[in-house]
């Protein structure tokens, strides 16, 4: 039998390391695909009205809105706009070749989540956090990790009220009330900024019935005369 020749060898050699290759940018992206669809699934079970409107315990709504921030995070570094996150999360698909995009005003409550989310993962950002192995490993167990760097290096941030507890029980237990902040941010006075946010916020809960009007007008009643408190 006549042995193989050398450029045999070779072509069936460069044929193996292509199927190879293929083989493992296949298997990637098999991968990439199959953790997407996990972020968006975790995103759409926070993003639920019984779970992003109605906690049981303001530990578990502190946590979920730092896992949620987190998923946004990795979707990102994989390579997902941040507001198609959130779309996929609320289970809004893309929509391809086709004029009948989203041109109505989205629903109060897609809305409230929508901006409390988009305005958390910005926050996360200005705070100079990446989607890096460990800062994601801390979000995924609900856990805030220290400022990777500087003048608030080596501290945590921490999560604020919209609209104090002390004004409207429960309001700890509702997502939409939380926003990461700076370290410190709880022995600061709110800004304008940040009460006109609050007094937006109680205004959209009303219009999406999750509170009544005179609890509506309990909540901007008390910001309108003293500061909040976070």
């Amino acid at each position: 039998m006549e042995a193989p020749s050398p450029q045999y060898i070779l072509t069936r050699a460069a044929y193996l390391l292509v199927l190879l290759v293929v083989g493992l940018i296949g298997y990637k992206s098999l991968r990439k695909h199959q953790r997407e669809n996990a972020i968006f699934a975790e995103l759409e079970t926070i993003t639920n009205d019984s779970s992003f409107f109605q906690q049981f315990y303001a530990t578990d709504a502190r946590k979920s809105l730092v896992k949620a921030v987190g998923l946004i995070a990795e979707a990102s570094s994989l390579g997902i706009a941040p507001e198609t996150a959130i779309s996929r999360g609320l289970g809004i698909k893309q929509q391809f070749f086709t004029d009948e995009a989203r041109h109505d005003e989205p629903p109060v409550r897609e809305r409230i989540i929508r901006s409390c989310l988009r305005n958390n993962y910005v926050n996360f950002t200005k705070l100079g956090f990446k989607p890096d192995f460990h800062t994601l490993d801390s979000m995924r167990k609900g856990q805030l990790p220290p400022i990777p760097s500087g003048p608030q290096g080596g501290r945590t941030p921490v999560i604020c009220y919209l609209i104090s507890p002390d004004i409207s029980p429960g309001m700890d237990k509702v997502i939409a009330n939380l926003e990461i902040r700076p370290p410190d941010a709880n022995e600061e006075k709110p800004t304008d900024i940040q009460l006109a946010e609050a007094k937006q916020l109680a205004r959209d809960l009303t219009d999406a019935r999750i509170i009544e009007d005179k609890v509506c007008e309990k909540i901007l009643e008390a910001l309108s005369q003293k500061p909040a408190d976070k």
